[in-house]
C-alpha cells in the first residue's frame, strides 16, 4: 500500500556495502563479544538534501525547532524495522519497536537522537543484522519542502538517505582512529596506510620471533642458562674470547681444521673426477677421444674442465668419418696429416702417441 502523505517510505535499492577489509574491522571482530549498539543515531542531515528516489529537495531543517517540538510533546520516538509501523501495522500485522528515541541533539552534521534499545533491538544491531537508518518525518506539501516534525526512524539495509551516518560507521571510524594513534600515524592516514602499518608490524614481529629463536639456540649451544638475553650472551662470548686456550686445545683445534680441510679437498677432488669421467666417457662414445687417451683427458679435465670441454666440442667425431676411415702409416709418429697434428695439439698429446692410438683404433675397426 502507498505510504502516508509526507512520509518517506522504504527506500529503493542501493549499492551493497561489503565487509570492511581493514584493521579496524579486524579489531571490531575481535572485540565483538563486548560490542554494544550505538547510543546515538543520525536522524537528519544539517543542510538541504534529497532522497535517492528523487524526492525533495528538503530545505535545511531547523534543528532547534524540531528539538523544541519533541520536548514539548514529551513522547519517545519509536525505532522499528523496515518501516513496519507505516506498512505492516496498517495491515494489522505486528510492528514492535526495537528501540526508543528519548533525546534529540543538534550537531554540526545534523540531528541526532539518543536511543534506548529493547533487548531484541540490541541483539539485531550488535549482530549487524541492519546497517543503516531511514527516518520518517512530516513536511510541507509544496516545494521546497520544509520539515516540520520527526516521527520515527527505521532500521534498514536499503537507505534512501545514504549520507546519514551508518549504524556501525562511527564505531569503525573510532577504531581506525585508535589504530592511527597506536601506530603513530597522522590523522590524515588512510585505511590503506593503516593496513600497511599493520603488515609492517606483523613482519617485524615475525623477525623478532626468528631472532629470539636463533639467540635461544646459541645460548643452548654455548651452555648458558635458558632465557639468557642477547646482551648477556654477547658479554659471555666476549669473555670467553679473552681466555687464552691451552696448548692441548690449540693442537686439537689445528687437528680438527686439518681434518676438515682434508675432507673438503677429497670431496672437491671426488666431485671433479666424477664430472671428468662423465664428460670424457661421453666424448669416447661420441668418437671424439680414443679410449687410449681416456685417463689422460680425465686428468686434464680435473685441472681445467672449461678448457677441456671446449676442446672436445671442437674435435671431429671419429665415428663420422674421421680417423676411422684413414690408413695410418706404420712408421711410429710419421705420416700424420696436418689435421691429425692439429687434433693432437688441441688434445695436448704428442704426435707419436696420437699416431699409435689412431693405429690401434684403426686395427680394431678392421
Amino acid at each position: 500500500m502507498p505510504a502516508p502523505a509526507g512520509m518517506i517510505p522504504p527506500c529503493p535499492a542501493w549499492h551493497f556495502r561489503g565487509m570492511l577489509k581493514t584493521a579496524a574491522a579486524l579489531l571490531i571482530a575481535i572485540h565483538a563479544a563486548d560490542a554494544t549498539a550505538p547510543e546515538w543515531l543520525h536522524l537528519l542531515p544539517a543542510g538541504q538534501f534529497s532522497g535517492l528516489d528523487g524526492r525533495g529537495p528538503y530545505l535545511a531543517p531547523d534543528l532547534e525547532a524540531l528539538i523544541a517540538i519533541f520536548n514539548s510533546e514529551g513522547r519517545k520516538l519509536p525505532v522499528d524495522e523496515n518501516h513496519a509501523i507505516d506498512l505492516a501495522a496498517k495491515a494489522g500485522n505486528p510492528a514492535p519497536a526495537r528501540g526508543w528515541i528519548v533525546e534529540l541533539q543538534a550537531r554540526e552534521d545534523g540531528l541526532w537522537g539518543r536511543v534506548e534499545w529493547t533487548e531484541e533491538g540490541q541483539r539485531l544491531v550488535v549482530g549487524k543484522a541492519y546497517g543503516y537508518l531511514s527516518p520518517v518525518f512530516l513536511h510541507t506539501p509544496q516545494k521546497p519542502y520544509r520539515i516540520g516534525k520527526v516521527l520515527r526512524v527505521a532500521l534498514t539495509n536499503d537507505p534512501n538517505l545514504n549520507f546519514l551516518t551508518a549504524l556501525h560507521q562511527r564505531e569503525e571510524s573510532e577504531m581506525l582512529e585508535q589504530l592511527r594513534k597506536a601506530f603513530g600515524l597522522p590523522e590524515t592516514a588512510t585505511e590503506a596506510d593503516v593496513l600497511a602499518a599493520v603488515a609492517s608490524a606483523h613482519q617485524a614481529q615475525q623477525e623478532t620471533a626468528t631472532h629470539a629463536a636463533l639467540v635461544g639456540k646459541i645460548v643452548e649451544a654455548v651452555g648458558l642458562p635458558s632465557g639468557t638475553s642477547g646482551d648477556a650472551l654477547v658479554t659471555a662470548l666476549q669473555a670467553r674470547g679473552k681466555v687464552t686456550p691451552t696448548e692441548a686445545e690449540n693442537a686439537e683445534l689445528r687437528s680438527s681444521v686439518t681434518s676438515l680441510q682434508s675432507q673438503l679437498t677429497t670431496l672437491i677432488s671426488n666431485h671433479a673426477r666424477d664430472r671428468a669421467v662423465v664428460v670424457v666417457e661421453d666424448a669416447v662414445k661420441a668418437g671424439k677421444i680414443v679410449p687410449a687417451l681416456k685417463e689422460h683427458m680425465i686428468a686434464r679435465h680435473m685441472k681445467d674442465p672449461a678448457e677441456v670441454e671446449k676442446e672436445i666440442s671442437l674435435l671431429p667425431s671419429i665415428n663420422s668419418g674421421g680417423l676411422g676411415g684413414r690408413k695410418v702409416p706404420e712408421a711410429e709418429g710419421g705420416g700424420l696429416t696436418d689435421e691429425d697434428r692439429q687434433v693432437a695439439a688441441m688434445m695436448g698429446v704428442d704426435e707419436t702417441t696420437f699416431a699409435a692410438s689412431a693405429k690401434a683404433l684403426h686395427g680394431k675397426g678392421n
